[in-house]
């Protein structure tokens, strides 16, 4: 068996699945980029259903949302949506996405690409104008604003209706852009991980936007939709059996998928800058009785309702232990006991969703993990106990390679000679990527046959196309239409209008991305009665 793992990890290594192995070879780079229209590939590994549309919101707390907040005025606006970083590898995705969400619901699009260099944003105008085929009235247009020059960033944000961030690292090129928006009303929305600058931006900017009526949501890509509307999802569904005061005690999500990192993502992972000792000592110099994984659980809640509201304390406590306790292997049951690994976002992913948790009031108990099947569901299932023997070898070999690029000096020049800024996976790669996520929640069962048994949700949710790349312009440019087109439809903002994605989003969103006509997204949801804690029913869809 050992041999069998060993061929197992060398073929997965050589497909260059997950991330870990990225084909250097495919890697594109702008000066020999060529650019074409979207094309689509079929691939379903797995065959699922579409679910029927959720069609009623998740009970909202009163205490952390106002439905009579300002509401900044549109109809002075220039343009609908502006994609900041426009020239960026996956800006183009984005923009092309948008062009052809236009065309497929027949709406006129005023698009503004937005960046530093006139010179580049005339030349990716020029080449979506020439290969795309826009709907009748969709327009393009160029703004030239440095990140740097807070000026021309507001004169940027003033004159359109939703903002869309692709400029990364965003510690460094994002933070004139979303004082911007929270100050002029102007909705954002970004695909950042860095968790611990979101939570600063709505530490600083909160005020701003409570009276300006923004919504400024971050983490709108690959992390952290897929993430947190799976579980938003699954526990929509449990409360439709249960009703809205359930207490949901976990949440559980598998991710398998494929594809590759573009330049910017390794920037970003190269100067990620957190505080080691904000992780283990507080702002009065004591010892956290847990420390934090690498943030705060809560980061991303609002600043005095609840991440520094001392009646918050355990649940922060109890959300840190079960951060800390998800970067071991494990055997899960809903795998046949295959060994799962802590997935490489989990970090960023927790944040979003422990953060719904609490807006959306899932239960005082909840706590989230987030795992990885690198050899994917039915290779793992299969495989059983003997799947860990792969999945350990891949483990060691992925976290080397994150080591070697986090190291100073040396992890930016591997990062500059392999995958420099600007560089990242063409569509012939991006087209045959996909993603799956497979989210569990659980409730004490409400009529146990036995003492311990649970009543759970299920949620399987896939998408097509490269995660970095494909599915993050899917569900950033779905989540800025639905700032822009259903606005009136979408639930209450928070107090301070920040807010992760199925907090301020909600069904909207979920029902967008899976109507999308532009690129294929499935989710089935699935309840179960008075089921064992660690259940072995294998579920179809898994």
């Amino acid at each position: 068996m050992l041999l069998v793992g060993l061929v197992f990890f060398v073929l997965r290594i050589h497909h260059s699945v997950s991330f870990l192995a990225v084909p250097f070879k495919s890697i594109q780079r702008p000066a020999n980029t060529k650019q074409g229209c979207l094309t689509f590939f079929k691939r379903s590994p797995i065959e699922t259903t579409v679910s029927s549309t959720l069609s009623t919101s998740i009970a909202f707390s009163s205490a952390l949302y106002q439905s009579s907040l300002p509401v900044s005025t549109m109809t002075t606006k220039e343009s609908d949506i502006t994609v900041f970083g426009a020239t960026g590898w996956v800006g183009r995705y984005i923009l092309e996405y948008l062009l052809e969400a236009s065309k497929t619901e027949k709406k006129a699009l005023k698009v503004t690409l937005a960046g530093r260099n006139k010179t580049k944003l005339e030349t990716r105008k020029a080449a979506l104008l020439s290969e795309t085929t826009t709907f009748t009235g969709t327009e393009l247009d160029v703004c030239i604003a440095d990140s740097s020059d807070s000026k021309a960033i507001r004169a940027m944000v003033e004159r359109t209706k939703v903002v869309i961030c692709a400029a990364g690292p965003f510690f460094k090129y994002a933070n004139h852009v979303v004082a911007a928006c929270a100050q002029c009303g102007t909705d954002y929305v970004d695909i950042t991980g860095e968790f611990t600058w979101a939570g600063t931006m709505r530490l600083k900017h909160g005020e701003a936007s409570k009276k300006s009526g923004a919504r400024i949501i971050s983490l709108c890509g690959f992390d952290s939709i897929p993430s947190d509307i799976s579980i938003y999802a699954a526990v929509h569904e449990l409360r439709k059996l249960r009703g809205d005061n359930v207490k949901i005690e976990s949440g559980t999500t598998w991710f398998a998928c494929e594809g590759g990192l573009n330049g910017g993502t390794v920037a970003t992972l190269v100067d990620f800058p957190f505080d080691k000792k904000q992780m283990f000592v507080d702002s009065d110099g004591k010892l956290r009785s847990v420390p934090w994984f690498i943030g705060s659980p809560l980061v991303l809640t609002h600043p005095k309702q609840v991440l520094h509201n001392p009646e918050y304390k355990a649940v922060q406590d109890k959300m840190a232990w079960s951060e800390w306790r998800n970067q071991l292997p494990s055997f899960d049951s809903v795998i046949r006991y295959g060994m799962s690994l802590p997935f490489f976002m989990a970090a960023s992913n927790a944040k979003v969703v422990q953060a719904s948790s609490v807006a959306l009031k899932y239960g005082p108990a909840f706590t989230y993990r987030e795992r990885h099947l690198p050899f994917g569901f039915g290779t793992t299932r299969l495989m059983s106990i003997w799947s860990s023997i792969p999945s350990i070898l891949f483990w060691f070999g992925f976290n080397l390679l994150l080591t070697t690029f986090t190291l100073p000096v040396v992890g930016a020049m591997l990062a500059n000679l392999t995958l420099p800024p600007g560089t990242g996976q063409p569509k012939e790669v991006c087209e045959k990527g996909w993603l799956e996520v497979y989210a569990d929640v659980t409730a004490p069962a409400a009529a146990p046959s036995k003492e311990g048994n649970v009543d759970r949700a299920t949620c399987f949710f896939s998408m097509k196309g490269d995660p970095g790349n494909f599915a993050t312009a899917h569900t950033v440019g779905e989540a800025a239409l639905s700032l822009l087109w259903n606005k009136t439809e979408l639930p209450p903002r928070s107090e301070d209008g920040f807010g992760t994605p199925a907090e301020l989003l909600g069904d909207v969103l979920v029902t967008r991305i899976l109507g999308s006509k532009v690129r294929k997204a499935t989710m089935t949801l699935k309840v179960l009665k008075d089921r064992p804690k660690n259940d072995v029913v294998v579920h179809k869809h898994v």
